[in-house]
């Protein structure tokens, strides 16, 4: 993402009861700051086991604002398991369940930030599950 600079440039008048004529010039520099890229931890998913539970916590860090929502993209979790935002701790995905079926399953979880001050941060991270 590039930096944007907007240059605002106002010249104001006023007249003075007294005959004196003033002028003001204001000049103001609005400007966006890049966000840092969202980072997730851990790059990579431990192994899990057919019939038996899986737990595992992702944790998205450089959010200027919350996490507000996460999906599952390009791909699918293996049967059994679902991915869901967790309250608590803030900015963390869990994925959680009991895989049915063994293989190796590749997918892309896609996370987005609430934008509200600040413009609403978005990322991808790709995960490969495998269940033996």
């Amino acid at each position: 993402m590039a930096n944007r600079l907007t240059v605002i440039q106002m010249l104001l008048r006023a007249r003075i009861v007294r005959g004196i004529a003033c002028a003001f010039a204001l000049t103001a520099v609005l400007g966006c700051t890049p966000q840092p890229a969202l980072q997730f931890s851990p790059a990579t998913l431990r192994d899990a086991k057919v019939g038996s539970p899986y737990a595992a916590t992702i944790t998205v860090s450089q959010a200027a604002t919350p996490v507000a929502g996460a999906s599952v993209e390009d791909g699918a979790l293996p049967a059994g398991l679902d991915l869901a935002l967790a309250k608590e701790p803030e900015d963390t995905i869990q994925i959680s369940g009991t895989p049915t079926v063994a293989g190796t399953f590749s997918f892309t979880i896609e996370v987005w930030c609430y934008g509200t001050n600040v413009g609403g941060q978005t990322a991808t991270q790709g995960y490969t599950l495998v269940v033996k």
